[in-house]
C-alpha cells in the first residue's frame, strides 16, 4: 500500500500521482499557472477590447482570451470562468479547472485579476484623427437627405473602417469623407442601382510607399431628384 511521505496519507484515503498523494503533488507542482500581470486593451471610444483582434466587449470573449493566457498542465483540461467583479479599471475573475494527470482526476480552483489598458483601437485612432481613403461628393436637389442617406449606407458596410471623418458643406452640395476606398465604392454601386444614376470616378495620387502608388478616390453623385 502507497504511504505519502509528505502527509502519510494512504491510497485508500486518497488517489495517488507517482509517490505521492494527489493533494501533496497539486500543492508541491502546480498544474495551472496564471500570468502575474493580465492587461486587455480596450477602447476608450468604442469599449471594444483586444484579444488577438478588436473584438465587441463581452465576458464569453474574455473567457475564450483567458483560455489562452492560463497555462494548464492536465490532460483532458476544461476550464470555466466566472466574472465577480468588473469595475471600470479592471476585473477579477475565477477558474476551475479540471482534468486528469496520468488518469487521476484533478482539481484545481483560483483567482485572477484583469487590468484594463485603455488605448485607442486602429479604427478609433483613424476616425478621430480625420483618416478617409476616399471622398464621396453629394450633388443635386435636397443634399442633405441625400448626405445622410449615403452616410448611412457607409455605417452599414461590413469592414473596419466604415465610418465618415468629416463633412464638409460646399455651394455645389456636401462631400462627405470616407474611411475606406472599398466601401465608398460599394456605396456608390448602390446609390447608381437605387437611383439609375452614375458615378463619376476619379483618382488623386496622395503618395508612394515601398514602390507603389496610393491613390484616394473621389466618387461624385449626381441625384436628378
Amino acid at each position: 500500500m502507497k504511504v505519502c511521505p509528505k502527509c502519510g496519507k494512504t491510497e485508500n484515503d486518497v488517489p495517488f500521482i507517482g509517490y505521492f498523494c494527489r493533494d501533496c503533488y497539486l500543492e508541491d507542482n502546480p498544474v495551472v499557472q496564471v500570468p502575474e500581470k493580465i492587461e486587455v486593451p480596450v477602447c476608450v471610444f468604442c469599449e471594444r477590447i483586444y484579444t488577438g483582434r478588436w473584438v465587441a466587449f463581452s465576458l464569453e470573449a474574455l473567457r475564450d482570451w483567458l483560455r489562452k493566457k492560463l497555462r494548464v498542465g492536465v490532460e483532458d483540461a476544461s476550464i470555466c470562468f466566472s466574472f465577480p467583479e468588473v469595475e471600470d479599471d479592471g476585473a477579477s475573475f475565477l477558474y476551475v479547472v479540471k482534468g486528469n494527470i496520468s488518469g487521476v482526476p484533478v482539481e484545481v480552483s483560483g483567482r485572477g485579476e484583469i487590468q484594463w489598458k485603455k488605448t485607442l483601437c486602429p479604427r478609433c485612432a483613424r476616425e478621430s484623427g480625420g483618416y478617409y481613403e476616399a471622398i464621396i461628393q453629394v450633388r443635386g436637389k435636397n443634399p442633405e437627405a441625400r448626405a445622410e442617406e449615403v452616410a448611412s449606407l457607409v455605417a452599414r458596410e461590413r469592414g473596419e473602417y466604415n465610418f465618415v471623418s468629416k463633412v464638409v458643406n460646399r455651394k455645389e452640395g456636401i462631400d462627405l469623407y470616407v474611411g475606406s476606398k472599398k466601401i465608398a465604392e460599394k456605396v456608390a454601386r448602390k446609390i447608381e442601382r437605387r437611383y439609375g444614376i452614375k458615378p463619376v470616378r476619379s483618382y488623386t495620387l496622395v503618395t508612394e510607399r515601398d514602390g507603389k502608388r496610393l491613390y484616394r478616390l473621389t466618387v461624385a453623385l449626381h441625384f436628378k431628384d
